[in-house]
């Protein structure tokens, strides 16, 4: 009996001895060790959001007469453009254009505000500008899509005729980059491309149109991009401003003056 009673007392006093230096140990650990583990997956860290810089000083264009300007100062310089959407789409889904800090901005579509890449335009004038060059500083975050137009006239966007010049920025693949094309009751006739040559992104770039009698001329931060001349030119119409409805571009500085 007394050997089987010493064995157990000889291993109860080697748990309570085991137990006790648990006890101290964890007692010594650290309230806050459980909040400096490091986690077991690690993100990398992202870069800021670039911030929109200063307008770029644009050389005033020699003219005679100055037939609209726009630095969009305040909401109401919006109340001067007529906003279109030139292809068919959804009440629901029309093109929003705004003025924000200054700027004259392209926030997507609709009343939820969701990007669609249907194309849209914001329009100035009368339908007697014939003879002008349209200009504007744009700044590009991720629409991607930019233009001009020239010479619009019509009641219905999906019927009207212009002159629309688009760019797309270099790291989008689609090829031609620059397209100038006459648009009739809704069909486009390119009349002239640049294949490689778009536009860099999160940066201001100065854009003008020229039409003058059937020449039209269209430079990039003062350098010549393209030049057309069409047969049967378009008579005259207002200037405008386009892109596509993904929002995200900010326009700024427009001026529509004579030669």
């Amino acid at each position: 009996m007394k050997q089987w009673r010493i064995p157990t007392v000889i291993g109860a006093f080697v748990i309570a001895i085991l137990g006790s230096a648990l006890a101290f140990v964890l007692w010594q650990v650290p309230q806050g060790v459980a909040q400096e583990q490091q986690p077991m997956l690690i993100y990398p860290p992202q870069d800021p959001t670039p911030t929109v810089g200063p307008n770029p000083t644009t050389v005033p264009a020699l003219a005679s007469v100055t037939l609209a300007e726009a630095t969009f100062d305040t909401p109401e310089a919006l109340d001067a453009w007529e906003v279109v959407d030139l292809e068919f789409v959804l009440s629901d889904n029309r093109a929003n254009w705004q003025v924000s800090d200054g700027r004259l901005v392209q926030n997507r579509a609709g009343p939820a505000f969701s990007p669609s890449i249907h194309q849209t335009a914001a329009l100035i004038g009368d339908d007697a500008w014939r003879d002008y060059t349209v200009q504007v500083s744009f700044y590009d975050q991720l629409n991607g899509t930019v233009g001009l137009i020239a010479r619009y006239q019509g009641e219905d966007p999906l019927t009207a005729t212009y002159y629309r010049y688009r760019i797309i920025k270099n790291s989008f693949r689609d090829t031609p980059r620059q397209v100038l094309e006459r648009v009739e009751r809704g069909v486009a006739v390119p009349l002239a491309e640049v294949q490689q040559v778009g536009f860099e992104e999160r940066m201001w770039h100065v854009l003008s149109m020229q039409v003058e009698g059937n020449a039209i001329e269209v430079r990039m931060n003062g350098e010549v991009m393209l030049q057309a001349v069409d047969t049967n030119p378009l008579p005259a119409g207002k200037a405008g401003i386009a892109t596509r409805a993904v929002g995200t571009i900010l326009f700024d500085d427009v001026v529509v003056v004579t030669p």
